[in-house]
């Protein structure tokens, strides 16, 4: 599947954001950070990264026991506490297919009014 959240049950070396038990959402299309869609000062458009990855598609998702989450300081999100493992994980596909609505495609940005 590919609607992800869970427990952090091991870090990589690079990872500095999380740590064991965290719990976590993880977004739908897990991005690069690098690419010309993903850099912050050109297009800024990391749900159409280059170098996507995409949980229960191009990798294990969330039918599997355990997941190895690329580049996690990036992609994923701590849950707060009063969010159900179901809600969150609900939420990696829902919002980044709003978001692109909105923003990518609606070209809304902070300086609009809907």
């Amino acid at each position: 599947g590919h609607e992800v959240s869970g427990i952090v049950v091991e870090v990589g070396s690079n990872v500095r954001k999380f740590s064991i038990g965290d719990r976590v959402a993880v977004p739908f299309i897990l991005s690069c950070g690098c690419c010309r869609e993903c850099d912050p000062a050109g297009r800024n458009r990391p749900t159409i990264c280059e170098r996507q990855e995409q949980p229960g598609f191009t990798m294990m998702g969330s039918f599997a026991e355990y997941l190895a989450l690329p580049r996690a300081d990036r992609n994923l999100s701590v849950m707060p506490k009063n969010v159900s493992f179901v809600e969150a994980a609900a939420l990696g596909c829902r919002f980044t297919t709003a978001y692109r609505a909105v923003v990518q495609q609606g070209k809304i940005s902070a300086q609009k009014t809907v």
